[in-house]
């Protein structure tokens, strides 16, 4: 009998999983008051691409985006309020938002990088493992335990579609 093959994980790829999105929320705080503690002239917001970019891939889409719009809005009103009529306070704020703008696409793109790959594993996982199958009409038992052609079953867990015709075999034999 040969060994069943398995697809190695790639290390640089994180782990699957969910993560709740409240998780998310208390990160964002604690970015917020690690910024407010380091101070206004920091290039920390740069920072906060990587607990959008878990919140992406643990979560999904909107607790990310959520995540890439409320730390940079902090983060400006934080500015308006340190820096009180400053000209460096409006560069410091413009430089936040373009920031926040290039971490909410890229967590707009890293949601869907976990999504496609969640797609995969399902996909993957349909198709996987023993069949019981009748060996006299050849329907296969399903998840539910009812009994469905095998036809359906395949079609149903796949991009494969069936046409019907007769073997050299069974030609001769019917």
């Amino acid at each position: 009998m040969r060994e069943k093959e398995t697809l190695e994980r790639p290390w640089w790829l994180l782990p699957v999983g969910r993560v709740h999105a409240w998780w998310w929320l208390l990160a964002g705080a604690a970015l917020v008051v690690a910024d407010y503690i380091i101070g206004p002239g920091s290039q920390f917001p740069v920072l906060y691409v990587i607990p959008v970019s878990l919140a992406a891939w643990y979560s999904g889409r909107w607790p990310a985006v959520a995540l890439a719009i409320g730390v940079p809005l902090f983060h400006v009103g934080f500015l308006t309020i340190a820096m009180r009529g400053t000209g460096s306070a409006m560069l410091l704020a413009t430089m936040t938002v373009a920031r926040g703008a290039v971490i909410l696409v890229m967590a707009l793109w890293f949601a869907r990088l976990a999504e496609h790959e969640r797609q995969l594993l399902r996909y993957v996982v349909k198709l996987e493992g023993l069949l019981r199958i009748c060996s006299v009409c050849k329907s296969i038992r399903n998840e539910k335990g009812a009994w469905e052609p095998l036809e359906a079953f395949i079609s149903d867990r796949s991009d494969a579609d069936f046409t019907h015709g007769l073997c050299p075999r069974c030609v001769a034999r019917h």
